[in-house]
């Protein structure tokens, strides 16, 4: 299943407003871990060395189709739906690709999240390669990035992060 942008129609903004979006989108979604917006339904598997909680892949988990085995058998579990941390009532199952699940999550509405994108998004425009992320005067030296998140978009962007994630 592919996951929708978190702009719905791109088409409204010129080529190079569309690949300004598209990375700020992509930067956002390395920083948090996972899609973050629009609520999407998604289908995959999870390593467990056999512990009692994994981390799903997502947050805000709207609704669960079902979670199993690797050999399609249902799990017993307890879910955080809001954190995405799963934990294993019965026995838990143990290797690559061990706990298979199939569910609804991601936000509908989260304008700091776009917020955020919007911001990335126009500051890659700002200047043609980008803005400078550093200078040297003698050495002639300039470096750009164009879609880098600040501190303070790091920040708003924490409640969204799956837990345990460092950048």
């Amino acid at each position: 299943m592919a996951i929708p942008d978190m702009i719905a129609d791109p088409k409204t903004f010129t080529a190079d407003g569309r690949f300004a979006l598209e990375a700020a989108q992509a930067a956002i979604r390395r920083e948090c871990g996972w899609h973050v917006t629009p609520s999407a339904q998604l289908e995959g598997a999870v390593n467990s060395r056999g512990g009692r909680i994994i981390q799903l892949p997502c947050m805000h988990i709207t609704h669960v189709e079902h979670i199993t085995d690797r050999d399609g058998r249902p799990l017993d579990y307890n879910l955080d739906t809001e954190s995405g941390l799963l934990e294993i009532t019965g026995t838990p199952p143990q290797g690559i690709n061990a706990i298979r699940y199939q569910l609804t999550a991601g936000y509908d509405h989260a304008p700091d999240v776009l917020s955020v994108l919007v911001n990335i998004a126009k500051r890659a425009q700002t200047a043609q390669n980008g803005y400078i992320t550093s200078q040297s005067v003698n050495g002639s030296s300039v470096s750009y990035n164009t879609a880098t998140l600040f501190a303070q978009e790091q920040a708003r962007l924490r409640p969204y992060t799956i837990i345990g994630r460092t950048t």
